[in-house]
């Protein structure tokens, strides 16, 4: 096996959720973070690809944000920043609790 000296790239991103990566860019990463408000190293820590946030988003609209982050392993608030930092800005709806009404 022939030996390089090629270092792995600081700028690839790892899915939270699923685990997969893929390369991205200083400027990508600076201009994410900015947009929130943070580093780009600390919206990278929040990364969720696609396909994943596709998968987060069905599990908090059919069963809520507590669901969803005991399904995912995670506390609410890294649920909510997956939502917030990958997200178009959009709302996720959410199914409430049914309560019984006293009359």
């Amino acid at each position: 096996m022939k030996k390089t000296n090629r270092k792995k790239s600081p700028n690839r991103i790892k899915c939270q959720i699923s685990g997969s990566e893929r390369m991205s860019n200083a400027t990508y990463l600076a201009n994410k973070g900015e947009k929130f408000g943070v580093t780009g190293n600390v919206w990278a820590s929040f990364y969720v690809s696609k396909e994943s946030y596709k998968e987060l988003v069905a599990e908090v609209q059919d069963n809520g944000l507590e669901k969803a982050a005991e399904k995912f392993g995670v506390d609410k608030s890294r649920v909510i920043k997956w939502l917030r930092y990958n997200g178009r800005g959009k709302f996720v709806a959410q199914k409430l609790p049914a309560v019984a009404v006293a009359a």
